[in-house]
């Protein structure tokens, strides 16, 4: 199988994968190693480039949006995860110590002397 016919097969298999799968630790670690080894097809594709090799290419490059947006949706969800972890963490502190981040707000300072 040449280069840009594994190429494609593994952008398909990808884009099947992570298309509306919930975000996971071995997600992550499976879109990390696509992303490596697609790197590495992509440097071993050489020109000139027989038809069929364009073809697969051209193939490629229609399924590469559906890609980005799968993993911008993935990215999306680790980062609103992420945020949702660092807002319990908070809320957890401000209940175990009520007093720790108190305002002087309403404070009356008297000008008089």
């Amino acid at each position: 199988m040449n280069r840009t016919a594994l190429l494609y097969s593994e952008t398909k298999n990808m884009l099947a994968k992570v298309k509306d799968a919930p975000e996971s630790d071995e997600l992550l670690q499976s879109i990390e190693e696509f992303l490596q080894k697609r790197e590495g097809l992509i440097n071993e594709i050489k020109p000139p480039l027989s038809e069929e090799e364009k073809l697969k290419l051209e193939q490629v490059l229609e399924l590469e949006p559906l890609v980005m947006t799968e993993l911008k949706r993935l990215r999306q969800d680790v980062k609103n995860e992420l945020l949702l972890a660092k807002k319990k963490r908070s809320l957890h502190q401000t209940y175990r110590n009520p007093y720790n981040n108190m305002t002087i707000d309403g404070t009356y300072y008297d000008r008089r002397k």
